[in-house]
């Protein structure tokens, strides 16, 4: 028999949270501006020969050497504040939507005078080829292809390439031959890869039935007959969360398992986001290359909002422990009083490895955190060696099992 949560409302047939009036366009969180005439300048000396130092996490000028942090954007834009006052959407000014005709863009480099054209779906900098000077991008684009900030990478090439190589030797029994003979750690990328952070306000409603063990009776020799009382469970909750991330390139947002092994990046997840700092394109230096974000926020948010009812699922599990064989969530709804959206981009080492096979080719990816170095990866198998050891095992144990069965048959 079902009865009520004592400790909780009993659920409402057809219940639907009240609708939250929104405004009439998105507001806006200002990105804090970049250098006006588009070049990474030194904070001390003015110079553009900027380098970015993973050993340290700080930006070095190659001509004064003075070394300094870039702000983080958490304080900057002030992201852990005010998230029980956000109602509708607030997009930073890096998060608005997408255009399609501004992918080229020309700069004039303040140095020298010469044009210079960046392909932002390609790269988010570019030197001048006549004085070398590092065009930045930064608040260029209104378009969204810059990021609002940029975690920059701490793990270096060669912690990367030892994560790799140590993942890879536990699992190289049963590797493809291919991979075996052309895998090298050294070809391991720094790639930067466009996410969202998003910060909620919301209200979530759990509806579900929860059990309560009364004991067992034993029925018959080896059969039992458990005593369970069931009880209707209703849960809403009122949450403030902060940084939630989404991807927002399509290519590591859609899985498709036939193709590429691509969803590893979630498993190497998470990645310390209060340390983001203002995006500076001079993290990106010559080693690490990033991708161009491609979707909108009308595209993210559904990914958002799946994550945003996981973090409900788990608060209100403090609430149901009196339930000892389990609460199962039946309905689950999400009401949205207000989300803020920033676009940033987080480091990750990758390896890749394309399999061809009849049927097609599947691209295996290897991920190392660029922050703290977790590891995951699909490393392609040598199915025709998996079989030959599954049929070892299944025959050794044959021999083993087959006559213990045969007597036991025979009443011995």
């Amino acid at each position: 028999m079902t009865t009520p949560d004592q400790g909780g409302a009993a659920p409402e047939p057809g219940w639907t949270p009240e609708p939250v009036p929104e405004p009439a366009g998105p507001a806006e969180n200002a990105t804090p501006a970049g250098a006006k005439d588009g070049l990474v300048r030194c904070a001390r000396c003015g110079a553009t020969d900027v380098a970015y130092r993973p050993e340290t996490g700080t930006l070095v000028c190659e001509f004064c050497r003075y070394e300094w942090t870039e702000a983080r954007l958490d304080e900057a834009m002030g992201l852990s504040e005010g998230i029980a006052d956000l109602r509708g959407r607030t997009l930073s000014t890096a998060s608005a939507d997408i255009t399609d005709d501004e992918t080229l863009m020309t700069f004039k480099c303040s140095g020298c005078g010469a044009e210079v054209v960046v392909d932002t779906a390609r790269s988010l900098q570019a030197r001048c080829h006549w004085c070398k000077h590092v065009l930045s991008i930064n608040n260029r684009i209104p378009n969204g292809a810059v990021p609002d900030g940029i975690l920059p990478f701490s793990v270096t090439r060669e912690q990367a390439m030892e994560s790799i190589s140590a993942f890879v030797a536990k699992r190289k029994s049963f590797a493809h031959p291919e991979f075996e003979k052309t895998f090298r750690p050294e070809n391991v990328m720094g790639v930067y890869i466009p996410y969202m952070t998003v910060d909620g306000k919301v209200t979530a409603r759990l509806d579900g039935v929860g059990e309560i063990g009364r004991g067992r009776v034993k029925v018959g020799e080896n059969n039992y007959e458990y005593k369970v009382d069931r009880y209707a469970v209703a849960r809403e909750l009122d949450l403030e969360i902060d940084d939630v991330i989404v991807e927002t390139s399509a290519s590591k947002a859609d899985i498709h398992a036939t193709e590429s092994t691509n969803n590893i990046i979630n498993s190497i997840l998470p990645f310390d986001v209060k340390n983001i700092v203002r995006f500076n394109a001079s993290f990106l230096g010559d080693e690490y290359t990033s991708e161009r974000r491609d979707m909108d926020v009308d595209h993210a948010d559904d990914a958002a909002y799946a994550h945003m009812l996981t973090i409900a699922r788990g608060s209100a599990a403090a609430s149901v422990g009196r339930y000892d064989r389990g609460v199962r969530w039946e309905q689950e709804q999400l009401s949205v009083t207000g989300t803020r959206w920033t676009s940033v981009l987080l480091p990750v080492w990758l390896y890749g490895f394309e399999e061809k096979g009849r049927h097609g080719s599947v691209t295996h990816y290897l991920a190392v955190n660029g922050r703290s170095r977790a590891t995951m990866g699909s490393v392609p198998i040598n199915t025709s060696k998996a079989r030959r050891v599954a049929f070892g095992v299944a025959a050794a144990a044959s021999v083993v099992t087959w006559p213990i069965a045969f007597l036991i048959m025979r009443g011995i």
